[in-house]
């Protein structure tokens, strides 16, 4: 599979996949969502699910990029992860097993920012699934705070401290600290007011 990378420039911002991503996110989260869930309105579902996604798409492209570099840098040495890259990477093992057997160190699973990671994860895909699984104000903000830990952590995990590039971009448009994914109470069915 060939790579596809690109960047822009707004704002005296440099832009790629990943804070492209994220500032809209952090756009939506603050912009378009209301502040309570009380005035919550029906569109405001597909915007919650659509962060959802996002967000794990943010903690996605983290840990692809950053396993990337780990093979770039060492070409030939692990070429069972280097034919499963280009060809049919799984992010549930991608996330769980290749950060040890390529550094030496698994992600602290039970802990955060990765139990959250984990949580995301999982309702990524009851979201897009079969199930579309329904997102409140709470869910939306807490994936995208969430993704944004995990993925600052999964790259000073696997390429080392002060390595995530992202810090001025956070700066500019801050997310608001919420609680973790993992202890967020999910919305289960919908009730109208």
């Amino acid at each position: 599979m060939i790579q596809i990378s690109a960047s822009f420039s707004s704002s005296n911002l440099s832009l790629d996949s990943w804070s492209g991503m994220y500032v809209g996110c952090q756009w939506a989260a603050e912009h378009e969502l209301p502040p309570e869930q009380w005035q919550f309105e029906i569109h405001h579902g597909p915007l919650c699910q659509m962060l959802i996604l996002s967000s794990h798409h943010l903690v996605e492209l983290m840990l692809f990029k950053c396993l990337r570099h780990l093979l770039d840098a060492s070409p030939g040495k692990f070429p069972k992860y280097e034919k499963d890259f280009s060809k049919k990477a799984i992010f549930s093992d991608a996330f769980t097993k290749w950060p040890l057997e390529i550094t030496g160190q698994g992600f602290h699973l039970q802990t955060e920012p990765f139990k959250s990671a984990s949580a995301l994860h999982l309702r990524r895909n009851a979201t897009i699934h079969k199930e579309s699984a329904l997102a409140s104000l709470a869910m939306a903000r807490s994936a995208l705070f969430s993704a944004t830990q995990a993925s600052r952590s999964i790259c000073e995990q696997l390429l080392g401290p002060s390595t995530f590039e992202y810090e001025e971009v956070l700066a500019k448009y801050p997310v608001r600290s919420t609680q973790w994914f993992s202890k967020i109470k999910f919305l289960e069915r919908f009730s109208p007011s």
